[in-house]
Parts: structure tokens; sequence; C-alpha cells
């Protein structure tokens, strides 16, 4: 969820973040820490609503530096993020193999894959390695679309099996992080299949 871009998705997330950067800082700490209070014990789809306002008011945070200035205690479950020092809120997508989790008000990496509990490894890495691959699918170039015959019939198939793969993370795999973390969030959507949150069913 990039401000930054020119892209008319981009631009009207930036007019939405608007309404949080008129906050002063400390409606903006006391909105996100009852707004944590709210996610708390939840693995939540990236697309949800909820998640959503958060995500643009943790960013007008981070720029504002909010959580260093401890205007608002965040709900005691949340423990304090390596990378910029806000409440340990993760995001968990296809790339966590190579990425890890990812900090949702920072937007770095929050942690490593190496750095994952075992258990939690060898459920995620099967499961990120079969995704890898079928997400390929849409950056294939045309000697591997030729190589296939009928790429658009390759590209459906991909598509359904990310759906069935997304599926998965949110039924069965972002729970698991609930054990070591007070909330999760997880990814619901392969743009780059056209995968939209409304085809991933739980």
């Amino acid at each position: 969820m990039e401000m930054a871009s020119s892209s008319p998705l981009d631009s009207l997330w930036t007019e939405y973040a608007r309404s949080f950067s008129a906050w002063d800082d400390l409606t903006l700490a006391r909105w996100l820490a009852q707004t944590l209070g709210q996610l708390e014990g939840r693995a939540w789809r990236l697309s949800h609503p909820l998640v959503g306002a958060y995500r643009l008011a943790a960013q007008v945070a981070h720029s504002r530096q909010i959580w260093h200035k401890r205007l608002a205690t965040a709900p005691a479950a949340y423990a304090e993020s390596p990378c910029c020092r806000a409440p340990f809120l993760p995001l968990l997508t296809r790339d966590v193999r190579t990425e890890g989790l990812i900090c949702q008000h920072c937007n770095e990496i929050l942690v490593p894959f190496d750095e994952l509990p075992i258990e939690l490894r060898v459920i995620f890495e099967p499961w990120a390695k079969e995704y890898e691959p079928i997400h390929a699918v849409a950056h294939w170039d045309d000697r591997q679309r030729k190589r296939v015959g009928n790429y658009d019939g390759a590209y459906e198939n991909a598509a359904q099996t990310a759906e069935k793969l997304l599926s998965i993370a949110g039924r069965e795999l972002a729970p698991k992080l609930l054990d070591s973390y007070a909330a999760v969030i997880w990814e619901d959507q392969d743009e780059c299949l056209e995968v939209r949150p409304e085809d991933v069913r739980l």
C-alpha cells in the first residue's frame, strides 16, 4: 500500500490517508492502541476494512514516529517490534520463505524466516515452495509461454491453485502464528494472477 505510487488505486489510498494525517499525534496514538485491542487474538485478512484503516493510520504514525513518543500504551499482549519499536503486528505473505514476516508499521522484515520457531518453519516452507512456481506463471516470458502452448489455460490453472493455497494460509497457517504473536495479518490476494480477496474462501 505504497502512498508514493501514481496508480489510480494508490492515489485513492492516499486520499483515504488524509483523514488520519489531519489527526493530532495524541488522537492518532489512542486510535491505534484501541484498534490493536480489537485486532488482538485473531488472524485477519489483509483486505479487511479494519486492517486497511489500521495500515493507513500506521503509515502516518510511522512517518511521525508516534510510537517513539509514548503517547498511548499498546495492549500488553503486543511486544515491541525490533525494526521500528511499534507494536508487533506481522504480515504473512507468499514470500515468507525469502522475506519472513513483514512489519505492518514500517514495511520492513519483522521476523526473518530463519528466526521463526522451527515448528512454524517446517509448516510454512513447503507451502511457500509450492506457491513460488504457481505465482511465477504470471511472469513467464514469451519462450516459457510458447512452450506450454495454451498459456491462458496455464494462467487460469495457476490462479485457481493460488486461491486454494491462499485459503490454506488463512485457514491453517496464519492461526498458528497466534501462539507466538498477539495478532497476525495474512495476504489474501495475488494481483499478478488476478486473484482477488473474494476469490479466497475459508
